[in-house]
């Protein structure tokens, strides 16, 4: 039987991801309620009431570390009492960038750039966005570039960098060779495979 399980994140390159992911388990779930923060600031805030929520409906909750110290650090400033055993949350160390990044071959065969150019260490990039980004300048397609690269120093992002990034996301990354770069994907792979849901009482 699928277990429903309510999403929780910062903006939709993440839903895409953690879409991605839920696919790695066949039909083991599926989707309930979509919440789109648009930032963390709307994570934080609601925390406490999802991880209440958890009591009886399963919720994945992804957020970025930014520039936040470590993981436990941000779950212990946003949340400060125990997770309930519906609740999964999860960090990417630093962006959620960081975990496409984590396919070298992936994002070298779809930036048609060449490997060496993916950085080996993407957790270890203080903005792994930008890195991103970077990467598309050097892409041969001008429909990626278009739609991933700032059209000016007024933009963080692309007019259509989501939209971009969901045809990577579903078409070529893949998630296996991902998680050998990315511990914070890895983490959050295991705990996807390792749940049981926990009826309340």
């Amino acid at each position: 039987m699928s277990i429903p399980i309510n999403l929780v994140f910062e903006d939709e390159l993440s839903e895409f991801i953690m879409s991605k992911l839920l696919h790695c388990f066949g039909n083991k779930y599926y989707t309930g309620v979509s919440y789109n923060g648009f930032g963390n600031g709307y994570i934080k805030t609601n925390i406490k009431g999802f991880n209440e929520a958890a009591t009886g409906i399963p919720f994945f909750v992804l957020t970025d570390l930014d520039n936040n110290p470590c993981a436990p650090y941000v779950i212990n400033d946003w949340l400060n009492k125990p997770i309930r055993p519906n609740l999964i949350f999860r960090i990417a160390i630093r962006e959620v960038e960081s975990w496409l990044l984590a396919d070298t071959e992936g994002v070298a065969e779809y930036f048609g750039v060449s490997k060496s150019l993916v950085s080996a260490t993407p957790e270890l990039l203080p903005d792994p966005k930008r890195a991103l980004i970077n990467l598309a300048k050097k892409c041969r397609k001008r429909i990626v570039r278009e739609d991933i690269i700032p059209i000016n120093e007024n933009a963080s992002i692309g007019p259509n960098y989501n939209g971009r990034l969901m045809e990577f996301v579903f078409d070529y990354w893949n998630v296996n060779n991902a998680m050998a770069k990315s511990e914070s994907l890895r983490r959050a792979y295991k705990a996807l495979d390792d749940f049981q849901y926990v009826s309340p009482k």
